[in-house]
């Protein structure tokens, strides 16, 4: 009885106008966006080959010495994702070249070949196609699924017969998952053919389980709408009011609530500018020489004369330029974690979006956006570890150092606080980042997930117990 109703409403949506220009709007929209993809992302990936290589060949030359290898600063280069196919994540908006030795690191910055001004327009993704286009289109056929039945009266005809109201309803809302799964999954594959038509893009195993999630969450998504619309629909009695009330809720779930993040972020999580950690740390920087004159790392911790002078502490200098390290090291960190805490306080208040749950939950799978950012700077700061233990580790071996380590080029090279050395290149550990597996991206995904979930149950109930109480007259 249900496979009935769900050829039957299946038809109807098929022969329509509306599923017609939804299809090839949808299809339209993945195939330019797959286009779109692949000249950015073969771009992307030529600069990054191209300042990787020549990040390599610097760090080779540094191993001629030791203590240069240690205080000669590195370049990293996000590395470009290919499923930001999926979700991008405004990642053209967040730091992508990071900056650092194995004492401390630079601010992170954004290079490359985009123009900033086109900064706060859209990367035409999948989240951004379905968020935003399929939801409406969801909209646009659940409107009058049960009103617009009553409208026509062919309502009260199904209902007089033996057909139970939750078969209705059910069959109603598999045909309308049906209807929009055709143009979603048409338009992926299309998207897909295209992008993997290019020599420069290969998608691997884990990367395909990662977009089959996704597309999972795309119809979790999509179900959403379908049942708010088929809840709204057997809430009135005439399709346009029907359709009047879902545009408003519409324009409010997907458009208005997410915008509303960044002033929730201002106001409950204050930044200091970088104006203002700039002045902090000079204020730092003036209290360690106040410090150093006043003796508390040792005696002529400021002197950088030679050794035979007898008149230089090196010792003193160590202590006092860790010190200033660390303490600049913590700054920074404060400085971007706070930066970070804001925009987690923001997309925390706009999950009450189902379109922005869905956005996350796909950023976090793909492996964009924020999320990225924090482990990429955590992966950085591992590595600062390593090659820290390794640049003690050979420091060790030469009798000749005074195994002091620390900041600074000029003394190391002087006084020999580090090792002259050279060393084996292919022993120095190299930064590459690495991606997330899927078991870990469905952690971070998993309250996102569970909150789409969530909104699942809450408006099928709705829709339930509405359609048993609807006046079918």
């Amino acid at each position: 009885m249900i496979s009935q109703i769900v050829r039957k409403e299946i038809l109807e949506n098929f022969l329509s106008l509306r599923f017609v220009l939804s299809l090839l709007l949808v299809i339209l929209i993945f195939a330019v966006s797959g286009f779109v993809f692949i000249s950015k992302h073969e771009q992307q990936l030529q600069d990054y080959s191209k300042d990787t290589n020549r990040s390599l060949a610097n760090l080779r030359d540094q191993t001629s010495r030791l203590y240069r290898l240690a205080i000669n600063k590195q370049e990293v280069y996000r590395k470009p994702k290919v499923l930001a196919l999926c979700a991008e994540g405004f990642e053209k908006s967040i730091p992508n070249h990071f900056r650092f030795n194995a004492f401390s690191g630079d601010y992170p910055q954004i290079r490359g070949r985009t123009n900033a001004l086109l900064f706060r327009f859209c990367d035409v993704d999948w989240v951004f196609i379905i968020s935003l286009f399929l939801s409406f289109g969801a909209l646009i056929f659940a409107y009058n699924s049960i009103c617009g039945e009553k409208e026509a009266g062919t309502l009260r005809l199904m209902l007089a017969g033996s057909i139970p109201r939750h078969k209705v309803l059910l069959g109603k809302y598999l045909a309308l998952m049906f209807t929009l799964g055709v143009p979603m999954l048409l338009g992926i594959l299309i998207n897909l053919i295209i992008v993997t038509s290019s020599e420069n893009i290969s998608i691997d195993a884990g990367q395909w389980y990662k977009i089959l999630v996704i597309i999972i969450l795309s119809f979790l998504y999509l179900s959403i709408f379908v049942l708010l619309g088929m809840f709204i629909s057997s809430r009135t009695s005439r399709s346009a009011s029907s359709m009047v009330i879902l545009l408003f809720l519409w324009v409010g779930l997907v458009i208005l609530i997410p915008s509303f993040g960044r002033i929730v972020s201002k106001t409950f999580q204050k930044v200091p500018t970088q104006a203002e950690m700039q002045r902090r740390l000079s204020e730092l920087m003036e209290q360690m020489f106040q410090d150093m004159l006043s003796g508390k790392y040792g005696e002529n911790a400021g002197s950088a004369a030679p050794l035979e002078s007898g008149i230089c502490n090196p010792p003193a200098r160590a202590r006092f330029y860790n010190a200033g390290i660390e303490e600049r090291n913590k700054i920074m960190d404060e400085h971007l974690n706070q930066m970070t805490a804001q925009v987690v306080i923001g997309r925390r208040f706009i999950r009450i979006s189902p379109a922005e749950i869905y956005r996350q939950a796909c950023e976090a799978i793909a492996g964009t956006g924020i999320g990225r950012f924090s482990e990429l700077r955590r992966q950085i700061n591992q590595y600062q570890a390593d090659l820290k233990d390794y640049v003690r580790s050979k420091d060790t071996e030469d009798p000749n150092s005074l195994h002091l380590l620390y900041d600074e080029m000029f003394t190391a090279s002087l006084w020999k606080t580090m090792s002259h050395k050279p060393v084996d290149f292919d022993t120095v550990p190299k930064f590459q980042e690495r991606d997330l597996a899927l078991g870990q991206s469905l952690q971070w995904a998993i309250w996102d997930i569970g909150l789409l979930a969530v909104f699942n149950l809450v408006f099928f109930a709705a829709a339930f117990v509405s359609f048993l109480r609807y006046d079918v007259r």
